[in-house]
């Protein structure tokens, strides 16, 4: 739990059958189970992670519901 304290992190989502919720990660932290993790805490069942191209040393935790 080093990442909330030391980290900022941004958490956007959205509604409906869709829904999605990002969460803004360092690159190294985001690899690995801490991803699926989240989502899973966040009650989603699929997670996955993409590596902002523009920032490299920032990730995004994408949680979502299938459509």
């Amino acid at each position: 739990m080093l990442l909330f304290k030391c980290c900022p992190y941004f958490t956007v989502g959205s509604e409906g059958p869709c829904r999605r919720l990002s969460k803004t990660y360092p690159t190294a932290q985001c690899k690995g189970d801490q991803c699926t993790e989240h989502c899973e805490h966040e009650g989603y069942p699929y997670a996955e992670c993409d590596t902002d191209h523009q920032y490299p040393e920032l990730s995004y935790c994408a949680c979502f519901f299938p459509c």
